[in-house]
């Protein structure tokens, strides 16, 4: 039988291969557009743009820098490709820009018990003795099972300090039949679509941070790459 860890790391590569691939296919746009602002950008006004935001200096607030640029799928009109971008910018743990709209935080979540696709129960909201990291997916969404990796690793570091829990609008064989060939290590809520609508923000995948009062902390995107440390940063505040 192979290691469960070569499965995981294999799956991570093809992942990242096909999302280069994509990437490559992708022509050459010949603007951009400021989703904030509906801006028309050419190529140097674009670059110009992009390294104004990470020469923008903070000196009031204390923390790492860091800013994301979110690529939406490209349009064409009148034979040009407009590459259409909005933008996060973080310092430290406060944002200044976000690219979403998470209009969930600091939203109360009730106490309500789910069952898990074991069979077993598990409590959500209300007041609890340990914080909840809510991951919200779907067995087709790519975004999800690149992050998964990094989701086991962080839940591995922090055991049961934290309640780990999947949520997925998927029904159960579906999803069974997803965990039975890649490793995601959460507890896992399926067939909740009408409880995600009521505690979700924004698209997959969708990282929800409930403290110990059962109020929603904190809303992130995927975790990937350095975000890793952000997102452990966020647990420790909770853990608190």
């Amino acid at each position: 039988m192979k290691n469960p860890n070569f499965l995981t790391f294999s799956l991570a590569v093809l992942l990242l291969l096909a999302f280069l691939s994509n990437c490559s296919n992708k022509p050459e746009p010949d603007y951009y557009k400021n989703l904030f602002t509906g801006d028309i950008l050419d190529k140097l006004e674009f670059q110009e743009f992009r390294d104004s935001l990470y020469a923008m200096e903070f000196d009031s607030i204390e923390g790492e820098k860091m800013v994301n640029l979110n690529f939406k799928k490209q349009t064409n009109s009148n034979g040009s490709i407009i590459q259409p971008f909005n933008y996060s910018i973080r310092v430290g743990m406060e944002y200044l820009v976000r690219e979403h709209s998470y209009d969930k935080l600091g939203l109360t979540i009730p106490k309500r018990t789910f069952s898990t696709i074991d069979g077993d129960s598990i409590k959500i909201g209300g007041n609890q003795a340990k914080p909840t990291l809510i991951n919200l997916w779907f067995v087709g969404c790519t975004g999800c099972v690149q992050e998964m990796p990094e989701l086991n690793r962080i839940k591995s570091k922090y055991g049961d300090q934290v309640n780990f829990v999947s949520m997925t609008f998927d029904e159960k064989p579906k999803v069974l039949k997803f965990l039975s060939r890649t490793d995601f290590r959460f507890i896992h809520i399926v067939n909740v679509e009408e409880y995600i609508k009521q505690i979700g923000s924004s698209p997959y995948p969708e990282n929800i941070f409930i403290n110990k009062k059962g109020n929603i902390e904190f809303i992130e995107g995927g975790v990937f790459g350095e975000k890793v440390e952000y997102f452990e940063s966020l647990l420790d505040k909770l853990i608190k």
